[in-house]
């Protein structure tokens, strides 16, 4: 080999060889939205479990707090009737009382129940996919502005 040799540059002279590579980008594309995918897809059942193991020890604990506080919440208003019993002379009026005492925060609290928000659901994976159609629009606006 001399120093003097040159290579021919390697022309393109086919269309079958311009399209065998197009067909392998488009498969290296594909393999590569799959893999990506399939990544998404499992951060999603992570986040999943997470979430309902997180919601099933929330409502073990609500409902353990839930009997406990309706039995001091019994007694609380036992004792209120009692007491009112005594001041007012009348079983009926203190029990009267005692229920529209409970009945209003109960409706307030309902009602309050109702308009509250859950917590959004796989708020990770969301922002991933958000990234992804960013990068992809940036992407696709970068080949348009090429052609």
């Amino acid at each position: 080999m001399s120093l003097f040799s040159f290579r021919k540059p390697k022309v393109i002279t086919t269309l079958q060889e311009q399209g065998g590579d197009l067909v392998d980008d488009v498969r290296k594309a594909a393999r590569y939205t799959a893999s990506h995918a399939r990544s998404l897809l499992a951060l999603l059942k992570v986040e999943l479990a997470e979430y309902v193991a997180q919601q099933s020890r929330r409502a073990v604990l609500f409902a353990a707090a839930g009997v406990m506080l309706l039995f001091a919440y019994a007694l609380l208003c036992v004792w209120l009737c009692v007491v009112l019993n005594m001041w007012l002379a009348s079983w009926a009026v203190s029990v009267a009382i005692v229920l529209l005492l409970n009945a209003v925060p109960g409706l307030i609290l309902a009602m309050m129940a109702l308009r509250a928000k859950p917590a959004p659901l796989a708020e990770s994976t969301r922002r991933e996919l958000k990234n992804d159609l960013e990068c992809l629009r940036i992407l696709l606006s970068n080949e348009k502005t090429k052609s």
